[in-house]
């Protein structure tokens, strides 16, 4: 066991490698943080294993090929002993199927070895401590409920065969705002928001019929509730129906899942967007741009991407420090943000590349966003440690064609336009050379030159 004290900061880390190799990587890229975390090796999961009964840490970077333990059962084995713990995997394999396997399995994050640089391990490490502190909650949520439903503790009421409420329990009382005495002989559909009612009839009805007499949470979907003052919520119910004499009689246990959602949500959040920038990740993004696609080819109307990139990004990075690298990544993706529309879509594809497609956008106008979004971006001051920054962009615009199979193919002619805007002299647009065709000559030359090369990056 070998401990790299690289912080004085209690981010704990423990990285679980037999490569030396692999290790001295992980230890190199994250040594620009070392004054914000300790790393802890282990060379195999037996001597991770001993060292977390006798110790704590924050988070684990856990290879898969170890001499004692190989793949997915390495991360079975390791969520045995600490299951609330979060687990980064290395790995030597860049596949989105294996990356969806780890995760499924009960990690936070995968890392590709040789691949991920400082920024992007300590976002990594970062990330899988939020994630799994969120699924946490969520899952402590879901104890908590399941405890309160032992003890009765949920809403629990009754009605009669023509939906009257016979029975208004105290959890019932405080989640809908009503007391037993005024709900009690009433129509349960008061409980109900109006444009769900008559759905709520049709599945009361279905399950009077059905051969089974309960139906669980886990049957139902989600419906609404409605309280006293006005207030929806989300709800999970449980139903049970009894044939009485005088007719059938039916209980309800009703939990509000109010917080599961929230908590679902900022899953989902963190799923989809950068977390440095707040932006699309590439993912979403492309999900995005291929449903706009997709429109474009069912009823003609017109999109446009563009792909913009911080000129000499490095040269801010190297100068500056990486804080300041983050700072103008943030201001760029906040000010592109202001510019665009709200029916825009707007990613960050990875370090200081951007993607936006513009729905409904001709390529002339399109030329025009880009050059908008070019000059208010030069223009724009970046402030780091009391310095004064200015940075500039050059941008690729292609439009979208009906012979798109993907999106892949506008968003590749952009690039290509991005890169032969750097080669003229950065902070210029330019267009696709496969879509010149489509402008008028007088607006691709204005825009695809002129522009002389400034110091993109330089303090005020």
């Amino acid at each position: 066991m070998t401990m790299v004290h690289l912080s004085n900061e209690p981010t704990a880390i423990l990285l679980v490698e037999d490569d030396d190799a692999d290790a001295g990587l992980v230890i190199r890229a994250l040594r620009p943080y070392g004054r914000r975390f300790t790393l802890t090796r282990a060379t195999s999961l037996q001597e991770a294993r001993a060292w977390l009964r006798r110790n704590a840490c924050d988070v684990v970077l856990l290879d898969l090929s170890l001499p004692d333990s190989f793949g997915f059962e390495t991360v079975r084995r390791m969520r045995g002993d600490v299951p609330s713990l979060p687990l980064v995997v290395l790995t030597g394999l860049d596949d989105e199927e294996f990356a969806l396997q780890a995760l499924a399995a009960g990690t936070q994050d995968y890392l590709v070895k040789g691949q991920a640089d400082g920024p992007l391990m300590w976002r990594a490490v970062q990330h899988a401590i939020a994630r799994k502190r969120l699924e946490e909650e969520l899952r402590l949520s879901e104890e908590r409920l399941a405890g309160i439903i032992e003890l009765a503790q949920d809403a629990i009421l009754t009605t009669d065969g023509n939906l009257t409420i016979t029975l208004f329990n105290p959890a019932a009382e405080r989640l809908f705002g009503y007391r037993s005495e005024e709900i009690v002989g009433r129509p349960l559909s008061l409980l109900i928001p109006e444009r769900f009612r008559r759905g709520h009839d049709r599945a009361i009805g279905d399950f009077a019929v059905a051969p089974v007499s309960t139906r669980a949470m886990a049957d139902r979907n989600e419906v609404m509730g409605l309280t006293f003052d006005g207030r929806e919520f989300p709800a999970e119910i449980s139903i049970a129906k009894l044939h009485h004499p005088q007719g059938m009689l039916y209980t309800a246990v009703v939990r509000d899942i109010s917080e599961r959602k929230r908590v679902e949500a900022e899953l989902r959040r963190m799923a989809t967007t950068d977390p440095l920038t707040g932006l699309w990740n590439r993912r979403r993004f492309l999900e995005l741009a291929e449903g706009e696609l997709a429109r474009l080819r069912r009823y003609g109307r017109p999109v446009s991407v563009l792909m913009l990139d911080i000129d000499h990004f490095k040269s801010i990075n190297d100068g500056y420090g990486h804080a300041a690298g983050d700072e103008a990544l943030c201001r760029v993706a906040e000010l592109c943000r202001l510019e665009l529309r709200d029916t825009d879509h707007l990613g960050r594809l990875g370090g200081e590349e951007f993607a936006i497609a513009l729905p409904e956008t001709g390529l002339g106008r399109a030329v025009e966003v880009a050059d908008r979004l070019r000059q208010h971006l030069a223009a724009m001051e970046v402030q780091t440690d009391g310095t004064f920054l200015r940075l500039t962009v050059s941008i690729g615009v292609a439009a979208c064609r009906l012979e798109d199979v993907s999106i892949d193919r506008a968003l590749g002619r952009a690039d290509r336009a991005l890169y032969d805007a750097k080669h003229r002299g950065r902070n210029r647009v330019v267009v696709s050379s496969e879509d010149e065709e489509l402008m008028m000559p007088s607006a691709t030359s204005s825009l695809s030159a002129g522009f002389p090369e400034t110091a993109d990056a330089f303090p005020l």
